[in-house]
């Protein structure tokens, strides 16, 4: 990677730390004013920092103790991609499904681009499906243990 990729690189990851630290004001002057998301599945591109705290504040709001591991990143030029994994606990209500209590976990693709040193555009895919099985399956007991001959 070049130096340039590196600082991209960075960059992002200073954003997700301060997301997972419950810290999104102090990632929106990390944006550029007229910073563009698309999400995988949203019926529109939303526009703006404002736009961008809303999608924060919607996931703040329903899930706490948020973690992430990034399992893959590569850049090249001025774009970034992760594949990330997230981690939460589920203690608000999350698109009409109450708090659940549990800890959940989705993967997340994310590609960003970077422009004059700030974050530009986002292109979000996360894994909705499965996180939304997660918040909506019912508790499965464990299985008592068997005593009787294994055969």
């Amino acid at each position: 990677m070049s130096a340039t990729t590196d600082t991209h690189i960075a960059l992002l990851r200073t954003g997700l730390d301060l997301v997972a630290a419950g810290r999104p004001d102090e990632v929106a002057p990390l944006l550029t004013d007229d910073f563009r998301i698309t999400v995988h599945g949203a019926p529109e591109m939303l526009i703006g920092r404002e736009a961008w705290l809303g999608n924060v504040a919607i996931m703040n709001a329903a899930f706490s103790d948020l973690t992430f591991d990034i399992q893959h990143e590569l850049a090249a030029g001025d774009l970034v991609a992760f594949n990330i994994t997230y981690t939460a606990r589920h203690t608000g209500d999350f698109l009409g499904i109450p708090a659940t209590g549990r800890t959940v976990s989705w993967q997340s693709l994310e590609h960003y681009r970077v422009e004059d040193g700030l974050i530009a555009e986002e292109w979000i895919a996360s894994d909705i499906a499965s996180l939304m099985g997660q918040l909506t399956a019912e508790p499965v007991e464990p299985a008592a243990p068997s005593h009787g001959d294994p055969r």
